[in-house]
């Protein structure tokens, strides 16, 4: 993926001094410009978690965010997809490789994800380039929305920097969803993806679950209960 701009701005050791102060004002014009697109990325997903219900008609909601992550770069390398990649590991760990069907699933959400990314991630055209994607998938027994938006910006020939010709930021957010905004259909579909399709499997996994919620229910003894609280 390349280095954290406020990394590379630290690290900078040119051998002429003027090259060295242009480098770091490039560094500086393009961490602004970034921030200003993640913040708008923040803001976007903060309103999606405070209109659940005008998020809902058109898509499945997150409560709110469980985890968030930004990242920007303008050293962007031949393999940018790499560091998204790792991102999302942290989120879900790193793919196990088992053979068991919750981490088949779980890898090849994970391969999803980066086969969605990898086409935007590779394109070098000169512009700048937006991409919005979100994911929904049942993961530690419960349904959870990932969100990626990406912003890239190509320059044409060396018009803005001599050192810098691209740069790039990205906000990774993932969030627990509501079961109760999900129309039944939709929740046997997630719930047949990670216990599998046949109805006795995803019965017996519907029962361990009641089990387990009411397990945790009773550990929030000192809670009153809310339909929230779910």
């Amino acid at each position: 993926m390349g280095a954290a701009i406020s990394t590379a701005r630290d690290a900078l050791k040119e051998d002429d001094e003027a090259a060295q102060t242009k480098a770091k004002q490039d560094l500086d014009i393009l961490q602004k410009m970034v921030d200003a697109v993640l913040d708008r990325y923040d803001a976007n997903l903060n309103e999606k978690f405070l209109n659940p219900d005008g998020t809902s008609k058109s898509e499945v909601p997150g409560i709110r965010a469980l985890r968030r992550a930004r990242f920007s770069t303008a050293e962007v390398s031949e393999k940018p997809a790499e560091g998204i990649d790792s991102a999302i590991n942290s989120f879900f760990g790193a793919a196990s490789g088992g053979g068991d069907t919750k981490s088949q699933v779980l890898d090849g959400f994970k391969k999803t994800v980066g086969s969605a990314l990898n086409a935007f991630l590779g394109n070098t055209s000169a512009g700048q380039k937006e991409e919005t994607k979100y994911f929904v998938y049942m993961h530690h027994n419960a349904i959870v929305r990932l969100d990626v938006k990406l912003w890239r910006w190509n320059f044409e020939g060396k018009g803005f920097s001599d050192k810098y010709m691209s740069v790039l930021g990205y906000v990774i957010c993932l969030s627990v969803v509501d079961v109760k905004v999900l129309k039944t259909s939709e929740f046997v579909y997630l719930v047949s993806e990670y216990a599998g399709d046949s109805s006795s499997e995803v019965t017996k996994y519907c029962d361990e679950m009641g089990k387990m919620y009411a397990a945790v229910r009773k550990v929030k003894t000192g809670q009153s209960r809310t339909p929230s609280d779910d």
